[in-house]
């Protein structure tokens, strides 16, 4: 992934589904020059239900560095972990995950299992597709070479620069792309969940390598 897709892709998720996302800030540290990007937060009380999306979107962020190459393997280690079980392939490498927090929607999950098994399956494919989507967004908006691509990699190509974006015009821009990524990414999910043949893992990061081509 390019600098410019990775910068996306880190504040997609935030940007999207946090409940007090505010703006977008993308600058050029002047020690190392690298590009970075962060989702400004309103400071305001949430309340329980905006705490638990928070909750998963805090998390669903953090495990995005773990959604590829092996979709497969990730998506078993949140079913494991939603089991209340222990993951054992890539999201075991992390080392940013807020695992108090990843416990919490476990725990919610595990508690309404038999008494709201639908709303439970789609936080499963929420929590699954919603770190490949932050992927995926970040390839899209870069393959278009938009205009506010462009004026984001110029403002901030000399150590210093910052550029600032509202969220409401960040959905407004990218909003095409924000909906291919969302969609693909429920796809894929719900293939995942539906392929449980010895051929299951090839067919998937098939998918998923062809979406991140083709699309």
């Amino acid at each position: 992934m390019n600098e410019s897709a990775g910068m996306f892709s880190s504040v997609a998720v935030l940007a999207e589904f946090h409940p007090q996302a505010k703006a977008l800030r993308f600058w050029r540290d002047e020690q190392q020059e690298m590009l970075h990007a962060k989702v400004e937060l309103y400071d305001a009380p949430l309340e329980a239900l905006q705490e638990l999306e928070a909750d998963i979107a805090l998390v669903s962020s953090s495990l995005s560095d773990a959604a590829l190459p092996d979709f497969h393997a990730f998506c078993t280690d949140i079913e494991s972990i939603f089991r209340g079980a222990q993951p054992s392939g890539p999201v075991t490498q992390l080392s940013a995950v807020d695992w108090a927090r990843f416990r919490r929607i476990s725990a919610y999950a595990q508690y309404w299992q038999d008494r709201n098994p639908c709303e439970v399956s789609k936080l499963l494919t929420f929590m699954m597709g919603i770190p490949l989507f932050s992927q995926l967004l970040g390839s899209f908006i870069t393959r278009r070479h938009g205009e506010t691509e462009q004026a984001i990699m110029q403002q901030t190509a000399e150590p210093g620069g910052i550029y600032i974006m509202g969220v409401n015009r960040f959905h407004q821009l990218f909003s095409d792309e924000i909906d291919t990524a969302f969609n693909e990414a429920k796809l894929l999910v719900s293939t995942f969940r539906g392929t449980r043949d010895d051929n299951a893992a090839r067919i998937i990061n098939g998918m998923v390598k062809s979406t991140f081509f083709h699309s």
